[in-house]
């Protein structure tokens, strides 16, 4: 019985933080398909094809390092550009092709522009 139990907690646990893993990562840059194009976390109830984003990186300093531009230590939005949504790939991603120019790399993510 304390088997069984335990195997349902720990389904169960597993189920919550899949659930919630697509909403943690929204925006990312998953994986950079090209110089300029890369798939994004953002997928089709949350972007449209044709929709503007801008693509950010977090700027954080380490422990034990000098702090940061404004002195507090905390890390910081730096914006690196605009792109386009491509295509919907499907219900979690796109395809973002950046403005040329922007330097991105995966891990960094993008926001929908509001206009």
């Amino acid at each position: 019985m304390e088997r069984k139990l335990t195997t349902l907690i720990m389904g169960l646990a597993t189920l919550a933080l899949v659930g919630c893993s697509h909403s943690m990562m929204r925006g990312s840059v998953a994986m950079k398909t090209g110089e300029n194009e890369a798939h994004v976390c953002l997928g089709s109830s949350e972007a449209k094809v044709g929709q503007r984003v801008t693509a950010y990186r977090n700027d954080c300093p380490t422990k034990g390092s000098p702090k940061s531009g404004d002195g507090s230590g905390r890390c910081q939005k730096v914006r690196l550009g605009e792109g386009s949504v491509m295509e919907l790939l499907n219900e979690h991603y796109s395809l973002v092709r950046f403005d040329s120019g922007v330097s991105f790399n995966e891990g960094n993510f993008v926001e929908v522009n509001k206009h």
